[in-house]
C-alpha cells in the first residue's frame, strides 16, 4: 500500500469521526429546544373579560360647583343716618353718603367745606310731637373723622328719645345737615313707675293661697314706693 493509500484512509477515517461528532451534537442541541405551543383558536361561545372588566374604572364625583358671590358694596347710596339704642346710656349711629351728595356739597360750599370739621349732633327731643331741628330739648355736639362710617354715642340719660343730625360745622360757626335720623328710645335703667290695676285686684284667699305655696312677690306699686329715697 503506498503513501496515497494511507493518507486517502486517514481522511476517509477522520470525516467518519468529525461527522458523528457534529451528528451527536446537531441531535442533543435538537433534543433540549422545548416546542413554543401553537396559537389555539377560542372555540365556540367561548368568552372573554376584556380589560374593563378585569380592571373596573373608578368614577369619582363630580367637584362641587363654587357660586361666585360678590362682595358686599362700600355703600349703597342711601344718604342716611340710622340709630338704635344699644343700652340705657349709649345709642349707636350708622350711615351711607352716597359721593354725589358729597361732591355737591363741596361744589356749593367750596373751600370752607374743605375746611370744615365733621360732627353729629344729639337732640334730645322727648315728649316732641314734632322736631323741626330747632325746638329740642337739649343738644350737643359730637366730633369724628371723615372716614368713620358709624358711632357710638353716650347720652348718658335712660327714657329719653333722641334724633341725631350727621353735617359739618364751617369756619363761621354755620352747622349743615347732611343727613337727619330716626328717632330712637333709650329704656329705663329702674323699675316702672307705671302699676297695673289687674295687679292690685287680688283677694284675700287669694293672697293666703299664693302664701301657702311661697309666692309672696310685692305688686308694681308696692316696689316703686321701696325705692323711693
Amino acid at each position: 500500500m503506498n503513501n496515497l493509500d494511507t493518507v486517502g484512509l486517514i481522511l476517509l477515517f477522520g470525516a467518519a469521526i468529525l461527522g458523528g461528532v457534529l451528528y451527536f451534537v446537531l441531535d442533543k442541541n435538537k433534543k433540549s429546544v422545548k416546542a413554543l405551543p401553537s396559537p389555539t383558536m377560542p372555540r365556540e361561545n367561548e368568552r372573554f373579560e376584556s380589560a374593563g372588566e378585569l380592571f373596573p374604572r373608578i368614577e369619582f364625583p363630580p367637584e362641587p360647583r363654587h357660586e361666585f358671590i360678590p362682595e358686599l358694596p362700600a355703600g349703597y347710596h342711601d344718604d342716611k343716618i340710622t340709630i338704635m339704642a344699644r343700652d340705657p346710656e349709649w345709642i349707636y349711629a350708622y350711615w351711607d353718603i352716597s359721593e354725589e351728595k358729597q361732591s355737591l356739597l363741596k361744589h356749593n360750599y367750596g373751600r370752607r367745606w374743605e375746611n370744615s370739621l365733621p360732627v353729629m349732633r344729639v337732640y334730645d327731643v322727648t315728649g316732641l310731637e314734632y322736631f323741626n331741628g330747632l325746638n329740642a330739648n337739649s343738644f350737643y355736639d359730637v366730633i369724628i373723622n371723615d372716614f368713620a362710617r358709624s358711632w357710638y354715642l353716650h347720652v348718658g340719660v335712660p327714657n329719653r328719645t333722641y334724633c341725631v343730625d350727621l353735617g359739618r360745622i364751617l369756619n363761621d360757626g354755620t352747622y349743615v345737615v347732611v343727613a337727619r335720623s330716626n328717632y330712637t328710645f333709650t329704656p329705663r335703667n329702674s323699675i316702672s313707675d307705671k302699676s297695673d290695676p289687674e295687679w292690685l285686684m287680688i283677694s284675700e284667699n287669694e293672697r293666703k293661697l299664693y302664701g301657702r305655696i311661697g309666692f309672696n312677690a310685692p305688686s308694681s306699686p308696692e316696689l316703686f314706693q321701696r325705692e323711693k329715697p
